[in-house]
This record gives structure tokens, C-alpha cells and sequence, in this order.
């Protein structure tokens, strides 16, 4: 009997362990219920953005009697603080295939359009833009969710330069009358100061790369031809100084993929 009473004891306590362990087990907190991790997940952290990006440009006004559709593609380094204000710097490569003010050769060419060669047959050559963009960009992120701090709508301001040109898409080898000397009298080098603004929503992601915004920007450069001399204006008559004040003006469709480097304040790692 007094056997029986012993093993019944000994069962009691090994089960009384065995659940006072359980409990502490399950009293263990995990680290996604940790309250520093919950508390970031809903912060607005600061963080470096890398972004590449396109956009689909439309030229508005004088810089529309000049080219048609062309395209931007791009780099921007910004850091974003945690009160969701941006500042960074871009820049831009312009290019495009369409060229309004294609009359500025026509003297110089056959009357079919061709050009003659140092070889002495014909040829054909395309003109194109071609120009780059430079800025700093600052601006703000308007969160519309707790559970994505980090997104919401962007709207930002970035004044820089701006250059754009008719690149002659000819060889001097092949086609000695455009070489480097006497392309600048065709081509049209037009620069100056630009302030663009820009309207879109941006969505970060931490964990995956999955990070992007979208939006629409609107560009205005003052710009002003740097050529001192113009061989032919637009419509093939002989050229001239150009010394008249530009205002190039560009709509855009602005897409790009960011690279967040998320900084915590207290360095702790963790994943979401």
C-alpha cells in the first residue's frame, strides 16, 4: 500500500513539473510580440531610398514645336526622415526619336532628302534628342495607413538644370559637313535652370524588394540656345544668333523601383 501511495506521489509531482514548465514555456514571449517590434512596425523610420526610374515625357509649348515624345531614364539618392521629408539628389538622361524642326538640313541635302557621302554615294541621317536633367528634390510623404508609415502620397519640388540638343546621328568619317565643328550649327544646344514638381504615391516594403512609386511630374526649364551661331532656322532659311528666352515645359508619366535601407534609431535587428 504504502508502495501505491508512493507512486502516486511521485506521478503527482512529475505532473505538477511537467505543467509548471509548460506554463513558463508559454509564458516565454516570442519576438514578434515583442513590444519594440509591434511599436516599429507602426513607426515612421528614416531610411535611404535608391531609385531608378522612368518616365514617359509629353513636351508642352515651345519645347513641343521642337520634339514629340520622348523618354527619361534616371538614378535619385534620397534620404527619408522620420517625420516623412525627403531630400536627395537625380539625374536623367533625355533621349527621343522625334524631331519636329527636322528642316534645319534640308539645305545641305539632295532633293530627296539624302546626303552625299565622302564616299560620294548617298545616305540617309536620322536626328534625335538628346540631353540629361540634374536636380535636388525635396518633399514629403503623406501616410494614409498606421500599417504602412512608410507609404502614402508623395509630393515633392526639385529645382536644377536641365540641357537638351538635336544629336545628328552621322558619322564624321562618312559624312565630313557634320563633324564636331560644324554640328554645333545645327544642333540646337539649349540649357538652363528647371524646377519640376511631381505627384504620386509611393509604397516600402522592408523585408522584399518590392518597393515602387507611380505618379505624374510636370517640368518647366528657363532655358536659352548656347550656340553662337545657327547655319539655318527651322524652316531652312539662313540662321543666325539665337539669343531669345526659352520656356520648355514637359509632362510626365513617372514610374520607378526604390531600394530602402531602413536606419533604426536603436540598431536592434529584427525581421518582420
Amino acid at each position: 500500500m504504502s508502495r501505491i501511495k508512493a507512486g502516486l506521489t511521485i506521478l503527482l509531482l512529475s505532473c505538477t513539473v511537467l505543467a509548471s514548465f509548460g506554463q513558463i514555456e508559454n509564458a516565454e514571449p516570442k519576438i514578434e510580440d515583442s513590444p519594440i517590434i509591434k511599436k516599429r512596425q507602426k513607426t515612421i523610420n528614416n531610411a535611404v531610398l535608391i531609385n531608378f526610374y522612368y518616365s514617359a515625357l509629353f513636351p508642352v509649348g515651345e519645347l513641343s514645336n521642337r520634339f514629340g515624345f520622348c523618354n527619361n531614364i534616371g538614378l535619385s539618392v534620397s534620404y527619408k526622415m522620420n517625420h516623412n521629408w525627403l531630400l536627395g539628389v537625380e539625374g536623367a538622361y533625355l533621349f527621343g526619336s522625334k524631331v519636329k524642326e527636322n528642316q534645319i538640313l534640308a539645305p545641305v541635302s539632295t532633293s530627296t532628302g539624302q546626303f552625299i557621302q565622302s564616299s560620294g554615294q548617298l545616305g540617309d541621317i536620322g536626328l534625335e534628342l538628346s540631353g540629361f536633367e540634374l536636380a535636388i528634390r525635396a518633399g514629403k510623404v503623406f501616410s494614409l495607413s498606421k500599417k504602412h508609415p512608410n507609404s502614402g502620397i508623395m509630393l515633392t519640388l526639385a529645382p536644377g538644370f536641365m540641357q537638351h540638343k538635336i544629336w545628328i546621328r552621322a558619322t564624321k568619317d562618312s559624312y565630313p559637313q557634320f563633324n564636331t565643328d560644324y554640328k554645333t550649327g545645327y544642333d540646337r544646344l539649349t540649357n538652363g535652370a528647371m524646377i519640376s514638381g511631381y505627384l504620386g504615391y509611393l509604397y516600402l516594403e522592408r523585408k522584399k524588394f518590392l518597393s515602387f512609386y507611380g505618379g505624374v511630374e510636370y517640368t518647366v526649364g528657363f532655358t536659352q540656345n548656347r550656340r553662337a551661331w545657327n547655319f539655318f532656322d527651322q524652316s531652312g532659311n539662313p540662321g543666325g544668333p539665337d539669343t531669345h528666352q526659352r520656356i520648355d515645359m514637359m509632362i510626365g508619366i513617372k514610374v520607378g523601383w526604390v531600394i530602402p535601407i531602413f536606419i533604426n534609431k536603436d540598431n536592434e535587428q529584427y525581421t518582420r
